[in-house]
């Protein structure tokens, strides 16, 4: 599975096997034989091309069907907009938010969305 994912994301990202090995640091005849299923990538390449790809390796190991890491996009996506990471991120203040909070705060966001781009 990892062979078939790695392949289908590469392309997907309009990669060659020769910018993904440059991202990964190996070389594309490494690629090549992922893809091919001769050999496997260890742990350390498997987080590079997880992170290359935008991706995770819970999905490229198969253990999950969520292809984008999203939340690792919205954390970078925060950052560069200057927010503080601790406040947005924090679990344990998570962990304590009720469910009509939760919706409360749902609701907030959409108005914001439809606020700057009305359909």
């Amino acid at each position: 599975m990892v062979n078939q994912r790695i392949r289908s994301l590469r392309k997907k990202r309009r990669l060659t096997q020769t910018m993904l090995a440059d991202k990964v640091g190996v070389s594309a005849q490494v690629v090549s034989n992922w893809e091919r299923q001769y050999t496997s990538p260890d742990l350390e390449d498997l987080s590079k091309i997880a992170h290359a790809l935008h991706t995770t390796a819970d999905y490229l190991l198969g253990l999950s069907d969520e292809m984008e890491d999203e939340m690792r996009e919205i954390k970078q996506f925060l950052e560069d907009k200057g927010f503080d990471r601790s406040v947005i991120f924090d679990k344990q203040s998570w962990l304590k938010v009720q469910p009509e909070e939760i919706n409360q705060i749902e609701n907030y966001f959409k108005f914001l969305l439809q606020q700057n781009h009305p359909s």
